[in-house]
C-alpha cells in the first residue's frame, strides 16, 4: 500500500481548505479501492463459506461477480 504525505510549506489559510477537500477526495478513494478488494476476497470464497458467513449470492445482489 502506498501513502503519500503532503509537507505544508507555510502557505496561506485558503489553500489549507483545498488540501482539506482533496485528503477527503483521497480518503473517499481509498474507501472505495479497500472495499472492492475485500468483496474481491469474499467472492474469491468457496460458496460454503460465503453462505456460512452470511454473503450474498452474485444472483441475489443482481450485480455480476468479481473476477
Amino acid at each position: 500500500m502506498t501513502s503519500m504525505t503532503y509537507r505544508d510549506g507555510g502557505k496561506s489559510v485558503s489553500s489549507h481548505s483545498s488540501h482539506s477537500s482533496i485528503g477527503s477526495y483521497a480518503d473517499k478513494l481509498v474507501r472505495a479501492w479497500r472495499r472492492w478488494q475485500t468483496e474481491r476476497q469474499i467472492e474469491s470464497m468457496p460458496f460454503d463459506i460465503r453462505k456460512d458467513i452470511g454473503w450474498p449470492s452474485a444472483d441475489e445482489t443482481g450485480k455480476r461477480r468479481a473476477h
